[in-house]
């Protein structure tokens, strides 16, 4: 072996004993799994290559207790939206204005913590003075994919919203969580449009957001691994999202917009054991059924004392514990609670 050789070999080892902080016999005999940790440990903050943080994940319920979950505060980009004609470009009914906007948000993000306990995982930390631009529907995380016990699905969003999915991507990949699968190609698929009915049947719409080739895409990974079942809910033409017009909010507990899904649809829901509430059509405006889950039998709510009456009063009705908020600006987004979070973790406390 030349000296050359011999004098690199020193000089790295000399590089790895002094970053990992262990003599290099000692790392030597350590599990692939254990040198693994210690990388990412010594990589981190160091380069964007690495996870900055750790978080736990996984879930394969709408119901179960949030315990964490991704979020962006809307921003700057939010001045991007021409108001001339924010739905046609944008899909955004009005430009929401943010002096009104933020602190309907804040209330949003302070109640997930106050009644679930929940962690709240920002795609960049809203005091940081750099103002990062992303597109203006970045708020919308839920779109951007779903979770599952072994990691995240990435969406892959048609114009106006393509690309911003990465943004989100990135972040977990920033928080150690796994891509198991990204849909790409023909595949056009948004998060609004998957809902996990039970653990072993996960429900897709088939919306102008979410398209057959994603349904196959996703059934093919997913049906017999993840899920037992994946099933596809066909929507009326005008409905962007399967949860503008469904939602459950316990294992016994489904709410529909009976003219925008098939009456198979909702029959199958109901052999399933659901006791489904019936909302009325002009409750789907004020998105009546865009609810989250904090826990079985307890869902983060748009007003319900002016607003969407009807569902609340059947959701309660059935014992379901309704935490209500007002938004009548950030409404003007298009997107209720459950746009605008991203469940990383969920878990069974029963």
């Amino acid at each position: 072996m030349s000296d050359s050789a011999t004098s690199s070999g020193a000089t790295f080892r000399r590089i790895v004993e002094r970053s990992l902080e262990r003599p290099i016999e000692k790392l030597k005999t350590k599990s692939p799994e254990e040198i693994l940790e210690l990388i990412k440990t010594h990589g981190k903050g160091k380069s964007l290559l690495f996870p900055r943080e750790k978080v736990d994940y996984g879930l394969n319920s709408e119901t179960n207790h949030l315990r964490t979950v991704l979020v962006h505060r809307p921003g700057p980009e939010m001045e991007l939206v021409d108001e001339r004609n924010p739905w046609k470009k944008w899909l955004i009914v009005r430009k929401p204005e943010l002096d009104k906007a933020l602190p309907e948000y804040d209330s949003m993000i302070e109640l997930m913590r106050r009644e679930a306990g929940t962690d709240i995982m920002f795609l960049r930390d809203p005091n940081e003075e750099k103002s990062t631009i992303f597109p203006p529907n970045q708020a919308y995380t839920r779109d951007h994919g779903f979770m599952t016990p072994y990691g995240a699905v990435i969406a892959n969003s048609d114009s106006p919203r393509m690309y911003e999915e990465f943004f989100t991507m990135r972040r977990l990949l920033e928080l150690d969580i796994p891509i198991i699968f990204k849909v790409h190609g023909p595949g056009k698929m948004e998060g609004g449009d998957i809902m996990y009915l039970d653990e072993k049947t996960l429900l897709i719409g088939n919306s102008y957001r979410t398209n057959e080739a994603a349904y196959k895409q996703i059934r093919a990974v997913l049906e017999h691994w993840v899920v037992d079942r994946v099933v596809k809910v066909p929507l009326r033409p005008d409905i962007m999202h399967l949860d503008g017009a469904f939602n459950i909010a316990s294992r016994t507990v489904a709410a529909v917009v009976p003219e925008a899904v098939p009456a198979d649809f909702t029959k199958f829901v109901k052999e399933k054991g659901f006791d489904i509430i019936r909302v009325p059509k002009e409750e789907r405006s004020t998105l009546a059924t865009n609810w989250l889950c904090l826990e079985p039998g307890k869902t983060l709510f748009i007003d319900g004392d002016q607003t969407n009456v009807h569902t609340r009063r059947e959701l309660e009705k059935r014992g379901i514990d309704v935490i209500s908020f007002k938004m009548p600006e950030l409404i003007g987004g298009s997107g209720g609670p459950r746009c605008m979070t991203l469940p990383i973790l969920r878990q069974n406390n029963a």
